[in-house]
């Protein structure tokens, strides 16, 4: 399998290194199908997600001049294709849109309490679903020894965009759940 192949329905996300960006993309064999790195000096947050040829296939980066985190997601081109807005009264539940360049919903994460487990839909249907795999050493060390986040990620529609999905997981992680 292959980290944008339509067939690609489960991902798990093993971020390491303390929050900082860095890690492997997973499939559901235990395959390493794409990385991520982060520019380490960077104000923006810049995590860079590459295929398993290597290649560049997105960039996130947190939008500077935003009174709410924000997150933009860029192709292999550099062109924006999506755009996360995290509802800022949505603290228990929080809700995440990714919306097009031209400010129209793409998708809607609506997640459960404390933002373990997230419901993606598209027009009202689902299409995904996101789950923090790691939540209870969040709870019980509080952050202080957890140097990894882990998120699985089970695509309900083949034709949704990889590339997007991937984006809003990185979104939901530095938005909801890194300090």
């Amino acid at each position: 399998m292959k980290l944008l192949d339509k067939e690609t329905d489960y991902y798990i996300l093993k971020e390491t290194g303390w929050d900082l960006g860095f890690g492997d993309i997973y499939d559901k064999e235990g395959n390493t199908v794409g990385k991520m790195d982060r520019k380490i000096i960077s104000l923006r947050a810049k995590i860079t997600v590459k295929d398993e040829k290597n290649e560049n296939v997105i960039t996130i980066q947190k939008k500077m001049a935003s009174y709410r985190k924000t997150y933009d997601i860029f192709d292999k081109d550099n062109l924006l294709i999506g755009r996360t807005n995290k509802k800022i009264l949505s603290l228990i539940r929080p809700i995440i849109k990714l919306e097009d360049k031209k400010g129209k919903e793409i998708m809607f994460a609506q997640g459960s309490f404390a933002g373990w487990n997230f419901k993606i839909s598209h027009n009202e249907e689902q299409i995904a679903e996101i789950s923090k795999l790691d939540k209870f050493k969040d709870i019980i060390l509080k952050g202080i020894f957890d140097r990894t986040d882990t998120y699985a990620i089970h695509i309900l529609k083949k034709n949704i965009d990889r590339r997007l999905i991937i984006g809003l997981v990185i979104a939901i992680d530095n938005s909801v759940h890194d300090k």
